[in-house]
């Protein structure tokens, strides 16, 4: 019982040790950040705040173009996550239900594409906007961002409809539902948590993307928000670091929210109803 004892209090120790590691390797930047936020005279080296002031995010907000910043960010965001969505629920179901010549190859281009770095796709890209005339257009820089969070979203939802029973589809079959039918009312909103995680996947993506933008826009009036903390701390001189400890959590709350408000159940399977006899 004793050496018991001295076991479990020795993994007690190790699992506190660990703990405070983690608790000091991710809680001492972000204590760096919100007090160097909340301060006038923040510097590259932590202080303490002698007078907590609201001023740097002010600043911030007050700077030409900032908030225009943050709506192309939530506009290329939020729409280039739903398109990619409905194109990954369109492409996915076949993929889940049929099976086909070719199918499995398909599934690889997919899982390639998946995998391919940004970087080797920018130079053919500026070349083909380049020449089409899409440079410096929000939209065609949304598209380009659907393009690229579509393959994922693919295998994604593909994984949740395999989980939704086929014998619930075929039972509307039998009462008359066509497979449309069946797949809008049955399908759709089963695979809804998966729709929900890809969308917030392809969000989190868009919202950080720095390359994209920064290669096809010119115009600071349509740089994203990514660009734009970028270019005002990147080339104007000395940096404020109190505001840009305020910039960085001003970029980093739609994240916040979003996962605030879906996070709790991301992780939760799909419940799956009885099958109609």
């Amino acid at each position: 019982m004793a050496k018991l004892s001295v076991s479990y209090a020795f993994d007690v120790l190790i699992r506190a040790v660990i703990y405070l590691i983690i608790l000091l390797f991710f809680g001492l930047p972000l204590m760096w950040l919100f007090t160097s936020a909340l301060s006038k005279t923040a510097g590259i080296a932590w202080q303490v705040p002698k007078q907590l002031t609201l001023a740097n995010f002010i600043n911030v907000l007050n700077q030409h173009g900032i908030v225009r910043s943050f709506g192309n960010s939530l506009y290329i965001a939020i729409a280039s996550s739903l398109l990619a969505v409905i194109f990954a629920s369109v492409a996915s179901y076949p993929l889940s239900r049929f099976k086909f010549r070719g199918r499995t190859f398909y599934l690889m281009i997919v899982l390639f594409v998946t995998g391919l770095p940004i970087t080797a796709l920018m130079v053919p890209l500026f070349e083909m906007f380049s020449k089409l005339g899409w440079l410096n257009s929000r939209f065609y820089v949304m598209l380009v961002m659907a393009a690229l969070a579509t393959p994922m979203s693919i295998w994604l939802l593909k994984s949740f409809i395999d989980g939704v029973d086929a014998s619930l589809e075929e039972a509307s079959w039998v009462d008359g539902a066509t497979r449309l039918r069946g797949y809008v009312q049955i399908v759709l909103p089963l695979a809804r948590p998966g729709m929900v995680v890809a969308f917030i996947l392809n969000f989190l993506m868009g919202w950080a993307n720095f390359y994209v933008p920064f290669v096809l826009l010119s115009s600071n009036s349509k740089f994203p928000v990514v660009v734009s903390i970028y270019n005002f701390f990147g080339n104007y001189g000395s940096i404020q670091y109190g505001q840009l400890a305020a910039f960085s959590i001003l970029y980093a709350l739609p994240v916040v929210v979003l996962y605030l408000l879906r996070g709790g159940r991301l992780g939760k399977s799909m419940n799956i109803g009885g099958v109609k006899g």
